[in-house]
């Protein structure tokens, strides 16, 4: 069978010109796709089944890419034809073009119908705290039903990929501040529409590219070609499986050029599961690259971005202000403190170039606003002004960044330079309501610094479970009336300093009882909270307290002989949401990893009173450790008290999926002694 399937929709013949352009396929080809036998291991269970997806990319000398993506979907159930009732084409007209040149409905039975492009509704896309002139295209399809396909042909031209850098005509020289707003907009005004010059990628001259080979929907077949001047060889490589490639030669002489054509089938859909890493991460996929190596594109932006630090007479005596008369280190934290404080996340079109642009700082202290890389060049620009050598790098929040140095980023920070030459790297953007000057949620994460020395791809190292350390302290009685009194008091560092610290900045005054309320809630729908206390959430000299005091009417159950009551901290941390151990998704085995963000170590120390008449009995000593997680409870009685010392931890924050079973084991025996009742005596 895929022999047969091979034969109706082979990509081009071996050597077929670059520019020979896509066209849609003949009813009789479409009726010999839709009917051909398909494996039942692949289709179960999916609404949808991709018969191809083919992308043609042909790349000129300047880096500026023309694609042709030729894609024929069959709809396998009512309710995938559903899901196809309207499709959606996006596009930044900042960077790229974007045509519809086919639409074709073939239906089961036989026949055709052409959806015309001009029945497309161009608007912009649902924006958030990013408003960058992003837009989509949208197209109503005619009502399917199962066995029909839809097929659909687009070409864009340009680059896809939101950059960090500046168009390549901007100065690399240092600029004064003053004047920056001027040079920005007369660098925006060059590039108009009269030519391609904003199609053209950041870094003029290259190619890069990242294609996954594996989707929500099963695939019969997925292609991808790349054709590129015989001058511009590009070195890729395979991730996370296994996709087949070669290269063939088009042309001769001057006009030789190298085709790349890479190529999977039958491929399974990628199953979703709570908490999975990044796609990128688990699906297979190619990374490519012309640029030579890390250092090249540090260097490209260190120069594309050096002029945007420009400081000012405003900024300086900001700095002066901040930093007079601490210690250096203590300047450090102050001056990333006061940016993550002060510059508010929020991003707005300064016009040609957004999306790859760091404004100028000058820009960002006026405003008080942009997005992380505008938030990182004002941490680079304050640090400079005060005697610091710092720079900017190009990070990936949550996922990793390939050996292969093309454009994996979605994140900008700050790399400070140290006497000793090594680099202690700042994120402002995490930073808000976070003592920690490198966020605790971003361990082994990759980066590329950009200096004019040149610098290779580099990761922020691991953090300890005890560097994401929870105490909390308990001490409660219980009433005669069988309610318990008590108080809770917590300690936070790292990502659990950023959970208790969120709690109050992120809520009005108004909100914080209630938001509390509902966080007790956990333990009892009759909890009552009779105070409060958090620390100053604004001194992030210290990590974060909160001390609460509560009272939950009918807590304990008498049986007669004796009284039976649960562990308020251990209830909590059980089923409180507010931890690591906490966000573990149910299920005994997974196909992917558990994505945690972060490893951490919660450590309880509680005491539980009784009242006259009563006596503990002292419950079994609970030890659990597995490769990912440990738990530990041990408790001692002494006639009316009862002391726990407990501790959970989660080890890293990528749990492969072998070690996944010994996870929930440590999970499911907190919930269940969380839940078990302790027993007194009479």
């Amino acid at each position: 069978m895929r022999a047969l399937f091979a034969a109706l929709v082979l990509l081009l013949p071996a050597v077929a010109p670059a520019q020979e352009p896509a066209a849609l396929l003949d009813p009789a080809q479409a009726r010999d796709l839709l009917e051909a036998p398909v494996p039942e291991s692949l289709t179960a269970g999916a609404d949808q089944l991709v018969l191809f997806d083919r992308e043609r990319v042909i790349v000129e000398d300047s880096g500026l890419s023309h694609r042709h993506r030729h894609r024929f979907v069959k709809v396998l159930t009512a309710d995938g034809a559903l899901a196809l009732r309207a499709l959606r084409f996006d596009y930044d007209p900042a960077s790229n073009t974007l045509e519809l040149r086919g639409i074709r409905v073939h239906r089961a039975g036989g026949g055709v119908e052409d959806v015309p492009a001009a029945t497309a509704r161009d608007v912009a896309q649902p924006t958030g705290l990013i408003n960058w002139g992003a837009r989509m295209q949208i197209v109503g399809l005619p009502p399917l039903g199962v066995g029909d396909g839809v097929e659909t042909l687009i070409y864009s031209k340009g680059y896809l990929i939101a950059y960090l850098g500046q168009p390549e005509d901007s100065p690399v020289d240092p600029v004064p501040a003053a004047d920056a707003m001027h040079l920005l907009d007369s660098t925006a005004t060059a590039l108009g529409d009269a030519d391609d010059s904003r199609y053209v990628p950041p870094m003029r001259g290259h190619f890069y590219d990242k294609v996954r080979f594996a989707e929500e929907l099963p695939l019969l077949e997925k292609r991808y070609a790349v054709s590129l001047p015989a001058d511009k060889p590009l070195q890729f490589s395979v991730y996370n499986g296994e996709v087949a490639s070669r290269l063939l030669f088009e042309g001769e002489g001057a006009d030789l050029r190298h085709r790349y054509e890479f190529w999977r089938e039958d491929v399974p859909a990628v199953k979703h599961e709570p908490r999975m890493p990044d796609l990128d991460d688990v699906a297979p996929k190619v990374v490519m690259a012309t640029t030579a190596s890390w250092q090249e594109k540090s260097r490209w932006f260190w120069e594309t971005n050096e002029w945007v630090f420009a400081s000012n007479a405003e900024i300086d005596a900001k700095v002066r202000a901040l930093t007079a008369g601490l210690p250096r280190d203590e300047q450090i934290a102050v001056l990333l403190h006061w940016v993550a404080q002060n510059i508010r996340y929020f991003g707005l079109s300064m016009g040609k170039g957004e999306g790859y642009t760091i404004h100028p700082s000058a820009m960002t202290f006026r405003d008080r606003a942009g997005v992380c890389k505008d938030i990182a060049g004002m941490l680079v620009t304050m640090l400079r002004s005060a005697g610091f050598e710092a720079y900017g790098a190009m990070t990936m929040a949550g996922a990793r960044v390939e050996q292969i140095p093309a454009d994996q980023f979605n994140h900008c920070v700050v790399a400070l330079r140290r006497e000793d030459g090594s680099f202690q790297m700042l994120d402002p953007t995490w930073a808000p309501w976070n003592n920690a000057e490198w966020s605790r949620w971003e361990g082994e994460q990759n980066y590329v610094i950009g200096t004019p020395e040149g610098e290779g791809l580099a990761s922020t190292r691991s953090f300890a479970p005890e560097e994401n350390l929870l105490t909390v302290e308990s001490e409660a009685r219980l009433a005669e009336d069988g309610a318990l009194v008590g108080t809770l008091r917590f300690e936070g560092r790292g990502v659990a300093d950023g959970a208790l610290r969120g709690m109050v900045a992120n809520h009005a005054q108004r909100e914080l009882r209630p938001t509390l309320e509902r966080w007790l809630g956990h333990l009892s729908p009759r909890v009552e909270l009779t105070e409060f206390l958090f620390s100053d959430h604004r001194d992030f000299t210290r990590d974060t307290t909160l001390r609460l005091t509560y009272r939950i009417p009918g807590w304990a159950a008498d049986r007669g002989d004796a009284v039976e009551l649960r562990s308020p901290a251990l209830a909590l941390l059980a089923h409180g949401g507010q931890t690591r151990i906490g966000a573990i998704p149910a299920g005994d085995t997974r196909e992917h990893p558990l994505f945690l963000w972060a490893g951490q170590r919660v450590q309880i120390d509680e005491t539980l009173e009784l009242p006259r008449g009563l006596t503990w009995k002292a419950p079994e000593r609970v030890a659990l450790s597995e490769s990912q997680a440990a738990l530990a409870c041990d408790w001692t009685a002494r006639g009316r008290s009862l002391a726990l010392t407990a501790s959970c931890q989660v080890n890293q924050r990528t749990i492969p999926a072998a070690d996944f079973p010994g996870l929930r084991k440590v999970a499911d025996a907190l919930e269940q002694r969380a839940d078990e009742p302790l027993v007194a005596t009479r």
